[in-house]
């Protein structure tokens, strides 16, 4: 029987002119002359309100009060400013109106007080329109609905918003940037026919953002009995990869969620009902021949009806680079790597080719990927799956 010869990556309007001030709440009352101008209608919110039920870490959530400071300008807005301010006082939001200045920005902030308090502090600008304008977001006077929507998202999820409705798991630059090297380091377990339940505490991730469970992704996993076990190695890969890896295998996927205390946790749900898993590896960022050059040597491969999964393990080690399976995304498609048979005649050629021609007749083909620590590996996955748009 033949054999190959060598076996051995975040990746406003501004209003000038100085001006007096006005404060108001929700409560209807008559104005209180203050110091320096500013003049105060009703109460400010009484910090405290109804219980809230407790997130999912058991902690309760903040008691959040909203103020916003309304930047006018010269164009007489006076009557749309009392219109606002009337609108956002029945949304029991603390409203500051005076004129804008240059250095003024538009903005979210939140500032956290003792315990579960905190406030979080909106700046925004009367347009020449009328419309209220904020950062990415405007609404005139017939969208107080929207508004409401938008004041109740940052009562729940503070300044960052609903992290449902925004980009890289709706979290900051900064705190991708933790995650994101938690999650790049080596994972050093081995996991080849480990059950998934066993290797999930293995994974080296801060206590703060634990990995956890949804109640379907435990009953999926229960669901599979024996089946839930790792299929490949894994050890080296960086964690965010290797997680990705193992938990598709089973139909599942992870991603940052923030919670609204502010916690961010690891979830763990199925595929069918996350949103934006953390995908298997990243778009590379060089040409293949400067990220993976063994892949462009020439060898003499001589094969006759050799399993294609007992290949690829082989020229892994051939390549020094860890290839890894799609076995969801096969087995979806009814390939088994161990029943596709592969005949190569005597022929050197490069790897890149070979491994090209391999997988096509298993209906599938080989990407160049990057893992979070940046070190490339390559995955195969069916012939009709997504290809990555790739930067080099």
């Amino acid at each position: 029987m033949r054999t190959i010869s060598t076996l051995a990556v975040l990746f406003a309007m501004v209003v000038a002119a100085p001006g007096a001030f006005a404060q108001t709440s929700g409560a209807k009352s008559k104005g209180k002359s203050l110091k320096d101008g500013i003049t105060t209608y009703g109460d400010p919110p009484i910090k405290g309100g109804a219980k809230s039920s407790p997130t999912s870490t058991g902690k309760k959530p903040p008691v959040t009060s909203i103020t916003v400071e309304l930047l006018t300008g010269n164009d007489g807005l006076g009557l749309k400013a009392r219109n606002w301010v009337d609108i956002l006082g029945k949304l029991d939001v603390v409203v500051t109106v005076r004129n804008g200045r240059a250095d003024d920005k538009l903005g979210v902030t939140e500032d956290k007080g003792k315990g579960v308090l905190r406030t979080v502090r909106v700046v925004g600008a009367l347009d020449s329109k009328g419309r209220l304008v904020f950062p990415d977001q405007t609404f005139t006077e017939d969208e107080t609905a929207k508004l409401a929507a938008w004041l109740k998202e940052l009562r729940v999820y503070g300044a960052q918003g609903d992290p449902g409705s925004q980009p890289v798991w709706g979290l900051t630059k900064e705190q991708f940037g933790v995650i994101h090297t938690a999650l790049k380091r080596p994972l050093d377990a081995e996991t080849k026919d480990v059950p998934v339940a066993s290797l999930l505490p293995k994974f080296d991730v801060p206590k703060q953002h634990p990995i956890a469970l949804t109640t379907s992704a435990v009953q999926r996993l229960k669901e599979r009995g024996e089946r839930a076990r790792v299929s490949q190695s894994l050890t080296g890969i960086s964690q965010g990869t290797a997680l990705a890896v193992l938990l598709a295998e089973q139909g599942l996927g992870f991603r940052p969620r923030r919670l609204p205390d502010g916690m961010i946790e690891l979830t763990v749900a199925p595929l069918d009902e996350a949103k934006n898993a953390w995908p298997v590896g990243w778009p590379r960022v060089k040409e293949i021949p400067e990220l993976a050059p063994t892949l462009f040597q020439f060898k003499t491969i001589d094969l006759d009806e050799e399993p294609l999964d007992r290949i690829l393990e082989a020229v892994a080690g051939q390549i020094k680079l860890p290839i890894l399976i799609d076995r969801a995304g096969l087995e979806a498609k009814d390939v088994d790597l161990a029943e596709v048979k592969i005949t190569y005649p005597f022929k050197k050629t490069t790897w890149i080719t070979a491994l090209k021609e391999f997988t096509f007749k298993a209906k599938a083909k080989v990407e160049v990927l990057i893992d979070e620590a940046g070190v490339p590996f390559l995955w195969i996955t069916p012939l009709d799956a997504p290809s990555r748009e790739q930067k080099g």
